[in-house]
């Protein structure tokens, strides 16, 4: 029989990161539009508007995909509970009683 063996540490390990790395993109704001006009040069301030909207909006995929990844940690690390708790339950069910087989033929 073969032996699943998860690393719960290792995957809370990774949710603090990916948690953090979330934070840090969620609060990071809009950038750019501040900074453009501040340039002096209309064609240079264009680029870096161009810049801040590229990245505002590829920060927000990265975040969607930060989400997916948290929500697929805490989906594995809940599931494997629960399957760790009912093939324990199982296996107790399973196991022989010693006690009232040793009385039951009169022998100690």
């Amino acid at each position: 029989m073969t032996d699943i063996q998860i690393e719960f540490d290792a995957l809370r390990t990774a949710r603090v990161r990916v948690d953090d790395a979330l934070s840090t993109f969620e609060s990071a704001g809009t950038v750019g539009g501040d900074l453009a006009g501040l340039t002096g040069e209309d064609r240079l301030a264009g680029k870096v508007r161009d810049f801040a909207d590229n990245w505002d909006y590829n920060r927000g995929k990265l975040i969607e995909k930060l989400q997916f990844v948290r929500d697929g940690i805490d989906a594995i690390v809940d599931t494997m509970t629960e399957v760790d708790a009912e093939l324990a339950r199982q296996a107790e069910e399973a196991a022989p009683d010693t006690d009232s087989d040793s009385d039951s033929d009169g022998e100690p």
